[in-house]
């Protein structure tokens, strides 16, 4: 089935969507994403520093 998103500008909007998906009993999930640009600036961060870490050095075994 196809799959629509929705960006309601106001809670009025939002209320109303919630409401009218409810009496058709159609099920939604709620999302808090702000933006999507946010979200891949956050991704390509948390990459970038997982590439940036220096080589482990190697584990001695304890009491050496």
């Amino acid at each position: 089935m196809e799959s629509i998103i929705v960006h309601p500008k106001n809670a009025m909007e939002l209320s109303a969507l919630k409401g009218v998906l409810k009496e058709m009993n159609i099920k939604f999930e709620k999302a808090h994403v702000k933006s999507s640009y946010n979200g891949q600036k956050v991704v390509k961060k948390a990459s970038d520093n997982k590439n940036a870490r220096p080589a482990s050095k190697p584990s001695k075994p304890k009491g050496e």
